[in-house]
């Protein structure tokens, strides 16, 4: 058995070897013979010039001819077509920097070697111009200025194509330009270092006058200052009204319950009246006619100046009856019902809930000065608040005189006299 193993592997090498050469010459049968080209026109060739140098080249030259950069193919034949093939594309010369030369090409597999035809019969045809590409705006900086290549002998010099001299960027916008620019920011400077003494004070400073807080800029207006009061109240009631309706639309009932209580503080602070609408107006105005409007405000003044009451609620009707008076003042100022006006708004600020006696004279003093001959008993009032209430002895002795000479009243002459004699011993 073994031995009849061995000769079928022998029968098998033989068998195979002589398969391999009948294949072998097989191939060597049908290999093709060269094929030899019959054209119409004959072959010209032109020599072609070596490679220039990238420092060489110049710009805006174009070559008659196409000048390869590498080695061209080993040329095959191919039958001649009907019509000229159109000319090769001429290769974009792209500006780019010097660079290092190529590294040479791997050997590729040779091909069988072809041999040339024994007749030229045909001409190849004459290249095309060639066709500028558009060229890119260069980025590099621009190139030496090229030289011709050097002719070899018997041949004449060929022209060889540069890359074109880099067109100027546009200025940069200096916005851009200034987000680029990385600045170096300036050193800190040592702090010096402060005594405790000195940190207190300022932080003592810092709790009485906040920084950035400025005082309003009126001078020694008096009118603007109190002007300037009167807004801020109205602007902090306002504020607090304002923050009221935000918590009790959103249900907050702590931050309610606290600002109810701010509110209800705000109310019981006096609201001094540092200026009342008598002392603003000027002393210059006369009632000089009848108007209905001022008439009917003086009536209804009268109605809560007079109306019995008690207290806190008579207070109430006094303060509505002063806004009665003062709008006649302030909206009808000749109206013949201002001095009227001025001489209740002083026995209202003299009486037992306001006892604002300095507010008193001055309403008495502008009804006498809007109309001298007044029934009211202007001056006699106010010369009694300065001898009895301010204690102004000299102003009280001055307004007792004027009653002497000016008032129609023997009543309030006589009193004026027992006053006088009283207060200078006359």
């Amino acid at each position: 058995m073994y031995r009849f193993s061995l000769v079928l592997a022998a029968i098998g090498a033989i068998l195979f070897c002589a398969a391999g050469q009948t294949i072998a010459q097989a191939g060597s049968e049908y290999q093709l013979p060269p094929v030899k080209l019959k054209p119409e026109r004959p072959i010209t060739t032109q020599p072609i010039p070596p490679t220039p140098a990238p420092a060489e080249l110049e710009p805006e030259a174009v070559t008659p001819a196409p000048v390869p950069t590498v080695a061209p193919p080993v040329p095959v034949a191919v039958p001649a077509p009907e019509t000229p093939a159109p000319a090769p594309e001429e290769p974009v010369a792209v500006p780019t920097e010097a660079a290092p030369p190529a590294p040479a090409a791997e050997p590729k597999e040779t091909l069988p070697p072809v041999e040339p035809p024994s007749e030229i019969l045909w001409e190849a045809p004459e290249p095309a111009a060639p066709v500028e590409a558009p060229q890119a705006a260069p980025i590099e900086a621009p190139i030496a200025k090229p030289a011709e290549a050097p002719a070899t002998p018997g041949q004449s010099p060929v022209a060889v194509e540069t890359p074109p001299e880099p067109m100027a960027l546009p200025p940069m916008p200096p916005e851009l330009a200034g987000e680029r620019v990385e600045e170096t920011p300036p050193m800190a400077k040592p702090q010096k270092m402060r005594k405790p003494a000195e940190i207190q004070k300022e932080v003592v400073e810092a709790q009485i006058a906040p920084a950035g807080e400025a005082e309003p800029a009126l001078g020694g207006n008096e009118v603007a200052l109190v002007e300037e009061v009167a807004r801020t109240r109205k602007a902090y009631d306002r504020a607090l009204t304002t923050l009221k309706d935000y918590y009790l639309a959103r249900a907050n009932a702590t931050k309610l319950n606290w600002v109810n209580s701010e509110l209800a503080a705000f109310e019981q602070v006096p609201k001094i009246q540092y200026l009342g609408v008598a002392e603003l107006a000027s002393p210059t105005l006369r009632p000089t006619r009848r108007i209905e409007a001022a008439d009917q405000l003086y009536a209804e003044g009268i109605q809560y100046k007079d109306y019995p009451a008690f207290p806190p609620g008579k207070k109430d009707y006094l303060k509505t009856a002063l806004q009665k008076f003062q709008t006649i003042i302030e909206k009808y100022p000749d109206s013949d019902k201002i001095d009227d006006a001025a001489f209740r708004m002083g026995e209202i600020y003299s009486g037992w809930y306001f006892q604002d006696y300095t507010r008193a004279v001055q309403c008495y003093e502008r009804c006498w000065q809007w109309n001298p001959r007044t029934d009211h008993p202007a001056l006699f009032n106010a010369a009694k608040i300065y001898d009895e209430k301010l204690k102004n002895r000299a102003k009280a002795v001055e307004l007792y005189n004027r009653v002497l000479t000016e008032s129609a009243n023997e009543n309030l002459k006589n009193q004026a006299m027992s006053r006088l004699k009283a207060l200078t011993g006359k």
